[in-house]
């Protein structure tokens, strides 16, 4: 059965601002009206951040689609991190939120499931900043076991809030300030620049069909989500078994060979674990020269949305002809790409990967069309 991606819209900034007035200072990118008003209790940053893909003529469109149609939000969380100020943290940052049922993702779900016209069934998944990916592998079952025509699937994390900068910043898994001024930069398979900034960021992504499917944009030809034999469930293997346990099985469910992938979205987050982890992987993967780039370092880690976001990001620019380049490489590389790689025509395979705490790792197969 071919899974069409017929229509998505996307949302992330480039942009930066220095977060001064939290326990580690960190840049971070985000949507700074997101949070105009939230104080007052009564407006959700994440649901601001959500309205900005919530296309109402898209939207409108899809209530008015015939077939049995499912809805997915891959949240990275069962539960939004902003909604308390339980850090003690007094910043622009800082609200509580009055309407605590519609801060439980399921019940957000089921909300914007109806405004979808998705009304076959509602499912949300917290498989951490590998959930937007992960899902790949519940819309081909939905699809192919289940008979659906049309599965929608909604991604965002209420990333850029006091507990998550206080988390990544404690834990020094995110670039700080400190690190800014001692002149690193965010970057990933770097020998000097390393790591990434905290990101807003959201995609709504329609997949159908060949019955329903109309001006696709890609096809989803296969995905995969596996776990490592390893007894930190917030580490990575140095051997990068889960990245290559969920290629394989992307790969498999695919019906293709690595041979056959002409660029990978990787992880990319940049740490040095994830880089070790990760390239190692892709070399046992691919027995030949292959291509990878990285957009966290663009765009911030936008959490649970960021392997689905990133995936849509670059299914845009390869249909404006290139492969971005890593930011801030400091060595010429052609295999993980420090500059920008003119690309022509379609039919390309993309493989995305994504990691998420919890020993989750997840794959999914794309093709331009």
């Amino acid at each position: 059965m071919n899974i069409y991606l017929t229509d998505y819209r996307t949302a992330s900034t480039t942009q930066t601002e220095m977060m001064e007035d939290i326990p580690y200072p960190q840049r971070v990118h985000w949507f700074a009206d997101t949070y105009k008003n939230a104080q007052s209790g009564l407006v959700y940053a994440p649901h601001k951040l959500a309205d900005k893909v919530l296309d109402p003529e898209l939207l409108a469109d899809l209530r008015e689609r015939d077939g049995k149609t499912a809805f997915i939000l891959a949240s990275g969380n069962a539960h939004f991190a902003g909604v308390h100020n339980k850090t003690g943290i007094d910043n622009k940052l800082t609200y509580d939120y009055k309407f605590l049922a519609l801060s439980l993702t399921q019940v957000y779900a089921g909300r914007i499931a109806q405004m979808c016209g998705a009304r076959d069934m509602v499912i949300t998944d917290a498989s951490a900043c590998a959930s937007s990916l992960k899902v790949m592998m519940n819309v081909r079952e939905l699809f192919m076991l289940y008979g659906f025509d049309r599965v929608i699937v909604l991604t965002l994390e209420d990333a850029v809030s006091n507990p998550v900068l206080k988390f990544f910043g404690e834990s020094k898994a995110c670039l700080t300030k400190d690190q800014e001024d001692q002149g690193i930069l965010p970057s990933a398979f770097d020998d000097h620049n390393f790591g990434f900034n905290i990101g807003q960021g959201a995609a709504l992504a329609v997949f159908e069909n060949a019955k329903y499917a109309r001006n696709s944009k890609a096809q989803l030809l296969g995905a995969y989500t596996a776990a490592e034999e390893s007894t930190n469930a917030i580490g990575q293997r140095e051997d990068g078994q889960g990245f290559v346990r969920a290629a394989a099985g992307a790969l498999q469910t695919a019906n293709i060979s690595s041979s056959d992938i002409q660029v990978v979205k990787t992880h990319g987050t940049g740490t040095k674990s994830n880089n070790q982890s990760e390239k190692a992987a892709l070399q046992q993967i691919f027995h030949r020269e292959f291509l990878a780039t990285s957009y966290k370092q663009r765009i911030g880690h936008t959490m649970g949305a960021s392997g689905l976001l990133e995936t849509c990001l670059l299914l845009d620019d390869m249909r404006n002809g290139i492969i971005p380049g890593i930011p801030n490489r400091t060595r010429r590389d052609e295999v993980f790409l420090s500059n920008d790689l003119i690309i022509g025509g379609t039919g390309h395979n993309i493989l995305s990967l994504a990691a998420g705490m919890g020993n989750v790792y997840s794959a999914a197969i794309f093709r331009t069309l």
